[in-house]
């Protein structure tokens, strides 16, 4: 697939029974995608579905800082999803677990992001989550998770454009 194709477009793929890989192209360097990445305004204005608002209720962004947000639905439903950054190589990598308030409670799963630069003055984000378990990746997978990280790699999309 080349470059021009990649972009705009999430390859999802679940490599073996523990991770959920991801793979995205975007139109800008990888120090620009890295910033809208991590800073907690950016942050706020692309991370999640289309029709969801996001608060974040707390941003310690250092290796050991936790973090959590709020997604609130057009229905008025709410969703609390938290973790800690584990390490953070700006602006080449970020690592930090991933978990949501559900009954019950799964273990957090880790987060591997790193943003790759390719030709054109693009970025490769790769994402690698991986589970304790088969069926807390599975339930990931069927939580619509594809759908709501294509939305708001939408929005980052409109963001970076608009930075460039």
């Amino acid at each position: 697939m080349s470059e021009l194709t990649e972009l705009h477009r999430t390859v999802v793929t679940t490599p073996d029974d523990l991770t959920i890989r991801t793979e995205r192209v975007f139109d800008a360097p990888p120090a620009l995608v890295f910033e809208c990445y991590t800073d907690v305004e950016t942050l706020a204005g692309w991370l999640g579905p289309d029709g969801y608002e996001m608060k974040v209720q707390e941003y310690d962004f250092r290796p050991g800082g936790e973090w959590k947000y709020l997604h609130i639905g057009p229905d008025g439903s709410e969703y609390q999803f938290f973790g800690e950054f584990l390490e953070i190589e700006p602006p080449n990598r970020l690592k930090q677990t991933f978990n949501f308030i559900m009954e019950p409670q799964p273990p957090a799963s880790i987060d591997e992001a790193e943003f790759v630069a390719i030709e054109g003055g693009r970025t490769r984000i790769v994402t690698v989550t991986t589970f304790e378990q088969q069926e807390y990746r599975d339930g990931m997978l069927q939580s619509g998770m594809e759908k709501g990280m294509n939305e708001g790699y939408n929005k980052l999309d409109l963001i970076l454009e608009q930075r460039k």
